[in-house]
């Protein structure tokens, strides 16, 4: 795992949680947990682009999928259930009450 593309999907993954920053140690090892599923299903993915449908090479030729740009916006299922199960995502206004 590279230390800096590991780092760059916390920082995608805190913007996600945010303001829900993991405050316990619980919530921190889910969120790491969470990060490391993001990283794996990125690396899985990094033949093609997120936002790409497909592509050909001679006289290049590009097509999006439907409603997605380039980077995709999403992360991945099984990173998502598991923020939204232990309450790491965002919930509006009032956010989450204290410890």
């Amino acid at each position: 795992m590279s230390e800096n593309a590991l780092a760059g999907v916390r920082e995608r993954m805190y913007a996600v949680c945010f303001p829900n920053i993991p405050r316990t140690l619980e919530e921190q090892e889910v969120f790491e947990r969470a990060v490391q599923l993001q990283y794996a299903q990125e690396q899985e993915n990094a033949q093609v682009p997120a936002g790409v449908k497909g592509f050909r090479l001679g006289e290049f030729e590009m097509t999006l999928k439907d409603g997605e740009g380039l980077h995709g916006g999403k992360i991945c299922p099984e990173a998502y259930g598991l923020l939204l199960r232990h309450g790491l995502l965002y919930r509006g206004v009032e956010g989450r009450r204290g410890p």
